[in-house]
């Protein structure tokens, strides 16, 4: 899904990385390692790798990096792919490797025009990115991440582009990381430790790494991974939206339901403190803010209340449960519900296109709808013409036919087999915000609980090389009312490198500078009693729910 900016301390993390002795002062570079040029490079590169330029970039005052662009030639039987790539090697070098995960449908190099690949590289990381296999042609208009036109070869029906399909779904990751590795190594001409940190299809893509790659990174983030079937997921809160005029949820309507919501849910944490710490502790039931008595303010209608509903159940259909609901708390604020589930330009009702045709669409719609409109069209049905809204939850072709693309390739991110990646001594680092208006926060949950299970149930065994952090009031990797400005890299570097298993994280909201531990899983933050709780040191991590509250708990269904 699409990736959001979330700001991250790498002047912190830098510093508690040198603290700790783990920073490697300009490793000795052998004298065979070949130099910032095309043909050097090239010589060292793997097969099917392309370097098409190299060079050197000064940074900052203290930092230059060796710039790297290369496309590596991919074959899904008759047909060829071509993913492009980028890497940094900066000087100096502190001896790691950070791989970028993308958002959304990638198209470009997100990796590197979001800021993330320069404040790697400032920091002294080698630093690596990916298109995915396909450059969008609304990169221009900031729209290439909602577009899944690559998926048919010339958007013709009928003529799937499987060589780009299966290198969106796991291998352009996977092929660009061992050619950036490579390169890397042969560059430096010593060993590094490598790591891969992604949010929302970087999540996805974090865990299918882990799953299907288990060597490719000594650590890995997940946040907010778009696992599972979340199409499902965004189809069904659509056709409940916009069901009819009466169904709509307009911005007013998001407003009274957050405020309704915080009041109910703020102290079922044992504290009123403005923030919800686990949505699952609390029963809302949206009929609560349904008109009476002829009021036609501040109130819902029936129809607006079963859309909330149906929002909170999940999707539902032929096999059960498609993809989990989404949580009551938080729906309010620009990134929130009204981003991406009910939008903020009225619809229109009774027809294929409320928002307008695509691509006008990608610019007017919420992003659940331009996500499943797009995926409908040219993955699941290879028919830009289809209805998406005519999506039948009830039939077995129209269920069978999307859960078949996601599943085909291996990369709905949901085996919870890691005994491979845990065995090569990999650590993953999972996080999701209680308030995802994107993403259910429910599927990281239910994921790490099958982990859990796929070791056999022994949840200590599970906490030696995978932990969760649940974040209260975030949004899809950033934003909402909770602390959502959190460094989630260098936990994972202490835990790979100085055996330091993160216990807890502290996260701040760069707004009201309330700063908050974010416990492992699944333990929950307590205030002790004295102090600001506005101020984490005032809090701490313990085990709050006997028994555990299962994931996908009801919440006014």
């Amino acid at each position: 899904m699409k990736r959001a900016r979330r700001r991250l301390s790498w002047a912190a993390a830098l510093a508690l990385i040198a603290a700790l002795g783990l920073t490697r002062a300009n490793p000795a570079w052998a004298a065979t390692t070949p130099g910032c040029e095309v043909n050097a490079l090239q010589s060292v590169a793997p097969a099917h790798v392309t370097i098409n330029a190299a060079a050197t970039v000064v940074l900052n005052l203290t930092t230059s990096y060796c710039d790297v662009k290369g496309t590596i030639a991919t074959v899904t039987g008759n047909q060829n792919g071509s993913v492009l790539f980028e890497l940094g090697l900066p000087a100096p070098w502190n001896g790691n490797f950070v791989f970028i995960g993308n958002g959304g449908y990638a198209g470009s190099l997100q990796g590197v025009q979001g800021g993330e690949f320069a404040a790697l590289l400032g920091f002294g990381f080698a630093a690596a990115a990916t298109d995915t296999g396909h450059e969008s042609p609304y990169n221009n208009s900031g729209l290439g991440a909602l577009d899944g036109s690559f998926a048919l070869i010339n958007g013709q029906a009928g003529q799937p582009n499987l060589a780009a399909i299966e290198d969106f779904a796991n291998r352009a990751v996977h092929l660009s990381t061992v050619a950036s590795e490579t390169l890397a190594t042969a560059y430096y001409g010593h060993a590094m430790f490598s790591y891969f940190d992604g949010c929302s299809t970087g999540g996805r893509q974090a865990l299918v790494e882990a799953q299907e790659f288990p060597t490719d990174f000594n650590g890995i983030v997940a946040g907010d991974p778009a696992i599972g079937d979340p199409i499902a997921g965004f189809n069904w809160n659509d056709q409940a939206l916009l069901a009819s005029p009466a169904s709509y949820l307009p911005p007013s309507a998001i407003d009274l339901l957050d405020a309704a919501v915080t009041e109910k849910c703020d102290g079922s944490d044992g504290l009123i403190d403005g923030m919800i710490e686990d949505p699952r502790l609390c029963h809302f039931d949206p009929k609560s803010l349904e008109c009476k008595n002829h009021q036609t303010a501040n109130c819902l209608t029936a129809a607006q209340v079963k859309t909330v509903k149906a929002i909170y159940r999940g999707a539902q259909g032929i096999g059960g449960q498609l993809y989990p609901g989404y949580t009551a708390s938080n729906p309010g604020g620009s990134d929130g519900w009204m981003a991406w589930i009910t939008g903020t330009v009225t619809p229109t009702f009774d027809n294929a296109n409320p928002w307008g045709a695509p691509p006008d669409s990608l610019a007017n719609a919420p992003y659940q709808f331009s996500f499943q409109d797009q995926f409908m069209k040219y993955f699941a049905f290879q028919n830009p013409a289809y209805d998406s809204l005519s999506f039948d939850f009830k039939s077995i072709g129209d269920v069978r036919a999307l859960t078949t693309i996601v599943d085909e390739y291996g990369a709905d991110g949901e085996n919870p087999h890691l005994k491979p990646f845990f065995d090569a001594g990999g650590k993953l680092l999972m996080y999701h915000g209680w308030s995802d208006p994107a993403l259910s926060p429910f599927v990281s949950v239910d994921y790490y609980n099958a982990a859990r299970a796929a070791l056999h149930g022994d949840f200590h065994k599970l906490r030696q090389d995978a932990r969760l952090f649940m974040v209260p009031g975030m949004h899809h990797c950033t934003g909402g009312p909770g602390p959502y400005d959190f460094d989630s890299l260098t936990p994972l570097i202490n835990w790979v490198e100085a055996g330091q298993a993160p216990h807890d994280i502290i996260g701040e909201n760069p707004i009201s500078g309330r700063t908050f531990p974010l416990c492992a899983y699944p333990q929950l933050a307590v205030y002790t009693g004295s102090g600001d709780v506005n101020d984490a040191a005032n809090w701490v991590c313990r085990d709050r729910l006997k028994p555990p509250i299962k994931s996908s708990v009801s919440q006014g269904h």
